[in-house]
């Protein structure tokens, strides 16, 4: 066994214990449960570390055990804590207070009981609406901000484009779409992170299945443990993507689709109009994304915003190098 030593991007030494190559060992963050108000209590792990505190958010039907294999490799960047939002796993599960103004006063309730000083919040999809409610309200008490893929708009998304539905709903017409997990596949926790594999997903951690799923006595997989009307009170309450007043660094990174001809080796058209029209579907993303790119350099001229192209939507797990890599060095350059 040999114990290699080499200094992170952030700064502080990390030690990598090898033996027959490379081996990862994810730390368990410890549990705690932090009272947000109107009896509502919020799990937050803590995986540790020192200096500047670290936040992650998950995106819509995730917990903060989404988390569990990227945290511990941000910890020698500061100390990492995730928040799992109401609603969600074993977070209260109350039937209101689902709004984006509720959900990132939730996060702020958090940073104060825990008295974190100038945290960097970071969230991906669904999360990047706390994320700019909290640096409109709270920049002088915030450290950064940093998306993952978080910069949609909700009130701007290309399902609400009329052209971008037809041909949407054109190119599934007579197409199998991924096929719904069997008995088979949600015998184990590790059965059903394999059929997330096969169904082209990044499978997630065990934990997060744990959260997300209930556990049968036999170790299958079980019923979402999240109300129905949790996901219908968040889509009710949420607002426009505004970055007016944030006076903080940010990081932007986002997910842009593969050029057409990327996705023609991948999945070849049959014919010219098929081409065509998957063409055409880049296309008009592609102006959503630039959309909402501009919205945040006009508001934020300041405002750092990385594309990463054919990135899956959970890029921190399935682009976990790249993430990393922006990330460490955009936190090097804070004070």
């Amino acid at each position: 066994m040999n114990l290699g030593i080499e200094i992170g991007r952030c700064g502080v030494v990390a030690a990598t214990i090898l033996l027959s190559g490379v081996v990862a060992f994810a730390a368990e963050p410890q549990v705690q449960f932090v009272d947000v108000g109107d009896s509502v209590k919020l799990e937050v792990l803590d995986w540790g570390g020192t200096g500047r505190p670290i936040i992650l958010l998950a995106g819509s039907g995730n917990t903060a055990h989404i988390y569990e294999g990227f945290a511990p490799k941000l910890t020698d960047c500061g100390h990492v804590y995730g928040i799992t939002r109401r609603g969600y796993g074993a977070s209260s599960k109350p039937e209101r207070g689902y709004s984006v103004p509720e959900l990132s006063e939730d996060v702020w309730r958090v940073i104060q009981s825990l008295k974190l000083s100038k945290p960097v919040v970071i969230g991906h999809s669904m999360a990047g609406s706390e994320l700019s409610f909290l640096g409109q309200k709270h920049s002088a008490q915030l450290g950064a901000l940093i998306y993952l893929d978080a910069n949609a708009d909700p009130m701007d998304f290309p399902w609400s484009n009329a052209e971008f539905r037809a041909l949407t709903m054109k190119s599934m017409k007579g197409a199998v779409g991924p096929p719904k997990p069997t008995d088979t596949d949600k015998a184990s926790i590790e059965a059903y992170r394999n059929y997330q594999k096969r169904i082209g997903m990044p499978p997630f951690p065990a934990n997060e299945i744990r959260n997300i799923y209930d556990i049968n006595p036999d170790g299958s997989v079980g019923k979402n443990r999240t109300p129905p009307f949790v996901s219908h009170e968040i889509d009710d309450g949420s607002i426009r993507k505004d970055y007016t007043g944030i006076n903080i660094p940010v990081l932007a990174l986002i997910a842009v689709p593969p050029s057409p001809s990327e996705q023609s080796k991948e999945q070849p058209p049959k014919d010219q109009q098929e081409r065509a029209d998957s063409a055409r579907l880049n296309e008009i993303l592609l102006e959503y994304i630039q959309r909402w790119e501009t919205n945040l350099k006009r508001a934020d001229p300041r405002a750092r915003i990385v594309e990463l192209p054919g990135a899956h939507h959970y890029l921190f797990l399935n682009e976990e190098a790249d993430v990393l890599r922006e990330i460490r060095a955009f936190l090097q350059t804070l004070n």
